[in-house]
Formats: structure tokens, sequence, C-alpha cells
């Protein structure tokens, strides 16, 4: 869901002027009637930022899927355009078919969204299904290519985004499902966080970063947000120092996948409105500094560059960068305060905002008795609600199996959350949803009806809704297994997991989250009689709550087939002697970990002549190692080409930043000028052939012989010419109006190159450009 006016600007603006200029417009519009105007349209970036088009981006991106349709774009150039669309490839198919990341930031959603959601999966999910994420968002699957902008635009009319939730990018931002109710918070994160994603959202360094980059916000020490295993995480603080002052706790540079770390602390307190030029602070020095990381794809995260060059030098160029952002992003202190105030969260009662958008559909009594002796009615009492810190009102919980829900089941959500709640939903790490403002009255209405579509005593037992699950080889190219064939086999297998926290994977990259689960399993292969058989590796004792990562320890393997077993036998083993109160991972350390050994060693045993071994649960067919060694974020000659156009963005960032902190008369600007000019010809170079390292060579090959070939929009046959004449300026001493043609003369040739970039070909070459009027004079 795409939330918030925008304040950043496509590649090429500074944020923090946009800021500046439009906070007055902004402001007014969130004080707008809420009557006039619907909750998720105070908060629609779509259309509150001035100058952006949701509708001619969406058609931009329609025009580059018909060009990869008739070969006029290289494959590898229009991956890293889809991904940034949220577009990723699926299993077995050809470009033809994908996976739909929809972005919920947050996993905060209103009905009227999520029936739009419901209508998207139903027209255009060839699985027919929805499926929540660990990074509460909601996708796709098996989605036709070419159905994908009118995808968009149905999910843009609602103000729905999936901009940069896939590819190297800053990707969902979530938050505590609980923040806002939880009885123990220190204040509501949900509006910093969706502010977060307002702020970073087309932010010109954040769809060019060496990987994925993560961020979470927690409201209290509890840490629903799991906030330790992300590149940054956020924790409610509040000071008192003669004035209360709300701020942050952050860590940063945390991360499963193969290779899991925990975030260390940054700082134990930075004011909630200079967290976000923090956190733009460590987005720069990982796009600047993970130079090496770029070349070498599965060690490209933050993480691996705090290794490599020292927590502490790191936190030296980080801060560094944030004594200069502070400065520049003062705009944000007043519209953070305002956008605050005004956030439209509906909570019509005395603890909540009575100001908020009230919700005309709300029951005003219950429909039925409620019959207290049925004891389903205790355990959904006992398991699927949860106390507000609001006296009289409740959480619920819907915990659909593997968090896939069907059109109309996203469709009955919606219609409960409007009888009963307030008219939204959250969605959770865990693959559930949660209604939140149901008042106590009509909790055994809410269980009748939701008893009554099948999410509460339906023919699936309750183990089925507390399996944390990746989609695996249903769809993803990097699976070794199908955890969900894992996941049915479990729960027909177990009934009652007595609290334990299952999670699965299909491969090595965590997407279920395998390290933090109490039992983790990610798939895996092993010879039996020289013949592949599918395995899972295990993993003991994770957790990943109270701002604490403890990783799973791996305690083996075994057969697909005895996984299930070995579950059964841990859940006995824990329901027999676990103490009151005990965590599952401190249960594993105080009896430790041989006895789970002793139980793995017992169901790892197979013969080579049970057919069964080399099949996954319920597939008849034979089990083969179809796994991709590359995934969708990994690149080739068209990587080393983007790396040299990522640090010209960053080059005329840095200019704005500078020329808005010191003004324009600075050799360093001159610096950075002549580095993007560099940047952009010699990425063209490689397409020749050719890695110059001199300035000289660069120029020339540019100029001589990749001019000719018509590739650039603009005339830029004076370009060596212009580099030399900045080269030969001192910018402390030339006049102002000098140096901005200078700036905006590379700033034209940096967006002339990437334009050029897009259309580049299967040959490698690039598609000559129609040249319109206004695109002939770079300093235009």
């Amino acid at each position: 869901m795409t939330f918030l006016f925008h304040l950043v600007s496509k590649r090429n603006i500074n944020p923090a002027n946009f800021i500046e200029k439009n906070l007055e417009q902004k402001l007014l519009i969130l004080s707008m009637d809420a009557e006039k105007i619907k909750p998720w349209e105070q908060i629609d970036i779509n259309k509150q930022k001035e100058g952006f088009d949701v509708w001619k981006e969406i058609d931009e991106y329609e025009e580059i899927i018909r060009k990869f349709f008739s070969e006029e774009i290289h494959p590898d150039r229009f991956k890293g355009y889809r991904l940034n669309f949220g577009t990723y490839g699926v299993r077995h198919h050809p470009e033809g078919m994908h996976m739909q990341r929809v972005k919920i930031p947050s996993g905060f959603i209103f009905s009227e969204q999520l029936r739009v959601v419901a209508d998207v999966v139903e027209k255009y999910a060839g699985s027919g299904h929805g499926h929540l994420t660990t990074r509460q968002d909601i996708q796709l699957h098996y989605v036709k290519l070419e159905n994908v902008p009118d995808l968009l635009r149905m999910l843009a009319k609602v103000g729905i985004t999936t901009r940069e939730a896939c590819g190297n990018t800053v990707r969902n931002i979530t938050s505590s499902y609980l923040s806002g109710i939880c009885p123990n918070e220190i204040f509501d994160v949900l509006p910093y966080a969706i502010y977060c994603t307002r702020y970073f959202l087309r932010h010109p360094l954040t769809s060019t970063l060496p990987r994925k980059f993560k961020i979470a916000f927690s409201e209290c020490e509890k840490d629903e947000a799991l906030v330790r295993i992300h590149d940054i995480g956020a924790v409610a603080q509040i000071t008192k120092n003669g004035k209360e002052q709300r701020g942050f706790k952050v860590y940063v540079g945390g991360g499963l996948g193969p290779v899991p770390v925990e975030a260390k602390l940054l700082i134990d307190f930075v004011k909630d409105y200079e967290l976000y030029p923090l956190i733009e602070s460590v987005i720069y020095v990982f796009h600047k500094y993970g130079t090496e990381e770029r070349k070498f794809r599965n060690k490209a995260r933050l993480k691996f560059l705090i290794a490599r060059i020292g927590f502490e030098k790191f936190k030296e160029l980080v801060f560094q960068e944030f004594e200069k952002l502070k400065k520049v992003r003062e705009e944000i202190k007043d519209e953070l305060i305002q956008y605050v105030e005004n956030f439209p969260l509906p909570a019509p009662t005395k603890t909540g905002r009575e100001d908020g958008p009230q919700n005309e559909k709300k029951l005003k009594q219950p429909k039925m008795k409620p019959n207290l002796s049925d004891p389903k009615f205790k355990l959904f009492l006992e398991k699927y609600t949860f106390k507000q810190k609001q006296e009289g009102f409740f959480g619920i919980y819907v915990k659909p199996p593997l968090g896939n829900l069907k059109p109309d089941d996203f469709r009955a959500i919606a219609d409960l959350a409007e009888i009963y709640g307030a008219g939204y939903v959250k969605i959770t790490p865990g693959q559930k949803i949660l209604i939140p403002w149901v008042e106590e009255k009509f909790l055994y209405d809410i269980y009748a009806e939701l008893s009554e579509k099948g999410f509460i005593n339906g023919k699936v037992p309750e183990s089925a809704r507390e399996i944390v699950s990746c989609p695996g080889a249903f769809s993803c190219k990097l699976a070794v297994t199908h955890p969900y064939n894992l996941a049915e086999h479990i729960w027909e297998n177990v009934e009652n997991l007595e609290g334990l926290r299952i999670h699965i994977s299909g491969c090595p990259n965590s997407c279920g989250q395998h390290h933090i689960g109490d039992i983790g399993f990610y798939g895996a292969s092993a010879k039996v009689d020289g013949k592949i058989a599918p395995y899972y590796i295990v993993l003991i004792g994770g957790y990943g709550f109270e701002q604490k990562a403890k990783f799973g320890d791996v305690i083996g393997r075994i057969p697909a087939k005895n996984a299930p077993l070995f579950v059964k036998e841990v859940v006995e083993l824990w329901k027999k002697e676990r103490k009151d109160g005990e965590k599952f991972y401190e249960f594993v350390e105080r009896i430790g970990e041989e006895k789970f050994k002793e139980i793995l060693a017992k169901y790892s045993k197979v013969s080579p002549s049970d057919p069964d071994v080399f099949r996954e649960p319920g597939i008849s067919e034979e089990f083969k190692m179809e796994a991709e060694a590359r995934g969708e974020c990994a690149g080739s000659l068209i990587d080393l080409m983007a790396i040299n156009l990522f640090d010209a963005f960053r080059n005329i960032y840095d200019i704005k930043v500078e020329e808005k902190l010191y003004g324009v008369k600075r050799n360093s600007i001159k610096e950075k000028i002549l580095d993007a000019i560099i940047k952009c010809a010699k990425m063209y170079d490689y397409l020749e052939g050719e890695e110059p390292q001199e300035e000289e060579k660069i120029l020339n090959i540019f100029v001589e012989r990749i001019l000719p070939k018509r590739w650039f929009c603009s005339d830029w046959s004076d370009l060596k010419q212009k580099y030399y004449e900045v080269k030969s300026e001192d910018f402390e001493k030339i006049s102002e109006p000098k140096i901005k043609e200078f700036i905006k003369y590379a700033t034209n040739f940096v967006k002339d190159a990437e334009k050029a970039f897009v259309r580049l070909k299967p040959n490698l070459k690039i598609q000559e450009c129609i040249r319109q009027k206004e695109e002939h004079v770079p300093g235009e």
C-alpha cells in the first residue's frame, strides 16, 4: 500500500527541497475534513506528491514491457526495471509469468483497499490466492506479465503501490502490528514507520543500492518487529530532560540469509525527527562504500560491508554524513509533528483518536448471545485474541494456513474489520492478519463469523495456523524444496504444536525466517544410494524478539518424509518437560542440544528401497534438483554498467546536499561533476569491449565511437570540451551562475545516460533515441 504524500522525488531531486517547497500544501491536505475524503486518500502518495504522476509511471512501465516482448530491450536490463516495480520471476516459467509483490507499509491496510486486493487476486493471480509475507506484504503468484500494468492501475486507484517491493532497494518498511494498542508501548510507531516509507520511496539512492535493505520499527521492548534481524531497527524511546522528547534506539547491520548476523547498537537515542537523516546516512554509506559488495552478490548486504571495514569505521562514516544531513533536513521536524498529529488512524474511542475517521458501518449492538460454555470459544479467546491497552477492546487474529488467502477470504476479513473493528487490519510477520478495535461485547459474534467462514474450527488443525513458510519451489527459482508440502505434512501428523513456532524455508536464504523459529527447516538435498533425495537442514532454539537475535543451532539434516515425525516427538518432549513461563530457546539451553540430536538420529536413517525417500511429501514425482544458482537480483555486464550509473546518481545527490549546506562555490562540487561525467561515459565504453582507466581515453571512446550511434537523446558532442572546462575552473572563484550551469549540464547527462540504459537491447546495443525538440539542449 502506498501511504503518505511523497516528499522524496524521483532520482534527480533532493528530498529536502521537495519538503521545503510543499510543506504548507501537504499540511493543508492533512487538515481536510475527514468526512470529505476517505482515510486512505489522506495518506496516498500517488496523489499528494507535486509533480509526480503515478499514471505516467505505470504507462512508462507498460511501454518497457512492450519493448521487452518485441525484443527491443536486454532481458537483464528489463529484469532490473521490473524488480523495481515488485515484479519477480517465477520457477519453470519464461518471462511471461511472474510473482507480483504488493507493498503494504507496516502491514497497515484499510478495508476498502483490501477489497481491491481481493479483486486483483481474483482477476490476475493464476494461483488463485494472495500470500501474506514475513515482511507484511502481499504476493500474487503466476501473474501474466502483460497484465501487470492494469493490475498496478487497480491498486493505484486506492493508494497502493508495488514500487521497490523487490530488487536492490529499501524493501517494505515494517513495524510491530501491536503498535497503537500494545499495553507496554512507549508510543505508537506506525505514523513514524509510514513516514519513513514515504521518505525513502523513489529516493535518489534507494533503488540503486548494492543489495536489498530492510528497516523495522518497534513500539516497545517486547519487539514484535524483530529489529535485530534488520539492516536498520528502530525502537521507540522517550527522554525527559525537563521536556519530553520522543526518539529511537537504533540498531544496524542485522540480517538472516545463509549468514545470519545480529544487528549492533548504533545509537542509544536519536530524536524522532533526526531518525530519517540518520537512516539516510546509513543508506548513503552503504551506497558509496559498498563497492566491493556489489562485485559479489552473495555478500552484498550491509552486514558484510560492516564486517569488511569494521563497525567503528562504519559508525564514523555514518555520523560524518549525519552531521551534514541534519542541517539540510531541518524541515522534517515541523512536518513530522503535523503528520503524527493528523495521522488518520480510525480509533473512535476515549482512549484513541476521537477525531479520526469514523467507522459508520460498525455494529452498535451484538447480534447473538455468547455461549460461554462452548470450549471452542474458550480456545478462541485464548489463542485468537489480544487484549488492547484501551479498556474493553481486543485485537482478533485471523490465521490462514501458510499465509494464503483466496479473494473471498480477503473480502470477508475486510467486512469483519468494518463491522466489528475500526475499518482496517494489520498483516503480521507471522503471516497472520490482526483486526484491532473489537469491543468485548462483539467477541462471540466475530468468533461465530470466523467459524462460519472457516478461519477457525475448520477442516485444518490448529497447528496449520502456527507454521510460517515461504512459498519455496511452488514459485521461487532459488528454492530446493516445497515448504508448503512439508507444512501440510506436519499438520497432518501433529494436531497441536503447543505454542512452538515452526519456520520453514525452501533454501538457505531464510525467507521463511528459519533461523528464528523454535524449530527451523530449510530445503536441501542429499544422495541416498547414488540418487538425489529431498532433505531439510534442522535448526533448533531460535528467537528474534525482545531486541535479541538468537539464531537456531543446526543439529543435522533429515529426509523430508521424516521431518513431521521429528516435530511430533519434539512437541511431546516440550509438553512433558517444559517449565511454566519457559521459552523454547531457554528449554533447549536447559536440557541441551544432545537430546534433540538423539531424536533427529532416529529419523535420519532411511532405506534406499523406500520410494518415498526420493519424493517430497505430497508430490508423486521423484525429486529433482532444479534450483537456480543465481537469484533474481543477480547480474552481469549490466551490473558493471549499472554500478557506474549508480555512482553518478550519488554524485548528483551529493551536489544537491552540498549546494544546500555550503553553497555552490566549492571545489568538492567540481570533483563530483567530473566524476559523474566520467562514470556515465565509461559505462558505455564497456559496450565497445573497452575498459579504459584514463579520463582522456574514456572521453575519446565515448565521443568518437558512442555518440555517432545516436544512443543518446541529447547532443553531447561537446562533452570532452565541457569536462576539461570544468576541470580547469576554480569553483571558489568563478561565478555562481556558471557553476550552476555546470551542475545542470552534468545532471542532464546523467539523466540521458539513464534513459539510454533503459533502451539496452538483447544484442547489447542501444535502441536509437527518437530525438524530441526538448531533449536537444544539454543545459536545459
